[in-house]
């Protein structure tokens, strides 16, 4: 749903910009096949938007001239999945895009019809977005809209909400949560909810829950985990991501490190103009290595040995695809 509705959007700012787009052309632009491009074009034809195609070599698609567009029709998960990637857009952009994200914003937004209006006032008011980087190697398993708009209006009204929950090992029970927020970063949502059970804050994954229902007992008044929800959040995932720790010295200036190091991994110390003591964690001693690695520069590893021996392992994994040569190989 959030690809298809945003697909369109900028399909048909593309249409709107020029009139000489083939469909190889768009399809590089959105970066899907020309298959889905001439589906999108149907897309826009049935919704009313007079999209012609052109003939020959030098053909394509174009929106005839001088027509009257109708307005997009959204339903309610389409309306909330294109406010929130605006709002998303308008947040992390860099300057010389925010501008148009945020008038593509406010035009929506002031155009949704009165009955959408509590809806994706709940989803703007409860959710946020948290920029941690991106994990590599993380399955991003998609998030159900119905799901993110349920606990948006437990937030805002103030209910409890009965749920399963899958943990990590696979094992689901039930739950009996109190929502408070919903929080998106890399690549998933969170949700920051009391606990009934645990009789405790709690942060869970929104993807392993299921079967959720709006109950009619109100959450209790409880005062949050913390002043600022984002820096819990990034508490927690760093308590569930950094299973392992180590400390290196980077040969480089903070100012080349510091942008690698998000604070769900670990911390970084200038020690001198050249070199920084970088405290850091992840699931394994073998995922550390290999992250570290991407900084690019000169390192010495203080503690532990076994973040030690995971760069052995991987300089004899890295020499093995040196000298790997497949010319030899056919040749004995």
């Amino acid at each position: 749903m959030w690809d298809t509705s945003g697909r369109l959007l900028k399909l048909l700012a593309l249409l709107q910009r020029r009139c000489d787009w083939n469909a190889n052309q768009i399809a590089e632009e959105l970066e899907v096949t020309p298959r889905t491009v001439r589906r999108d074009i149907g897309r826009l034809r049935d919704l009313g938007y007079p999209v012609a195609a052109v003939l020959g070599a030098g053909g394509g698609y174009q929106l005839e001239a001088g027509a009257t567009l109708p307005p997009l029709m959204f339903d309610t998960d389409e309306a909330v999945a294109v406010l929130v990637a605006l709002r998303n857009a308008v947040a992390h952009s860099d300057p010389g895009t925010v501008e148009g994200a945020l008038s593509a914003f406010d035009k929506l937004h002031s155009v949704m019809p009165p009955r959408l209006h509590p809806v994706v006032e709940a989803v703007l008011d409860h959710t946020s977005s948290l920029d941690l980087g991106i994990s590599i190697g993380a399955t991003m398993n998609p998030v159900n809209i119905t799901m993110l708009v349920l606990l948006a209006r437990a937030c805002r009204e103030r209910r409890q909400v009965a749920c399963s929950f899958r943990r990590y090992s696979g094992e689901s029970g039930k739950r009996q949560l109190e929502p408070l927020h919903v929080v998106h970063s890399m690549g998933r949502w969170y949700l920051i909810a009391y606990s009934i059970e645990a009789d405790a804050w709690r942060t869970f994954r929104v993807d392993r829950l299921s079967g959720a229902e709006i109950t009619n007992k109100p959450s209790y008044p409880r005062k949050p985990p913390a002043e600022n929800l984002h820096e819990y959040v990034t508490a927690q995932l760093a308590e569930g991501w950094r299973q392992v720790t180590g400390t290196v010295r980077v040969h480089a200036p903070i100012n080349t490190v510091a942008p690698w190091i998000k604070p769900p991994w670990g911390t970084v110390t200038e020690e001198t103009p050249e070199t920084c003591i970088v405290n850091a964690g992840a699931d394994s001693y073998a995922a550390m290595a290999r992250w570290l690695l991407l900084i690019g520069a000169r390192l010495t590893v203080l503690e532990p040995a076994e973040l030690r021996a995971a760069f052995t392992d991987l300089a004899k994994d890295i020499t093995h695809i040196a000298v790997d040569n497949p010319a030899r190989e056919r040749f004995t």
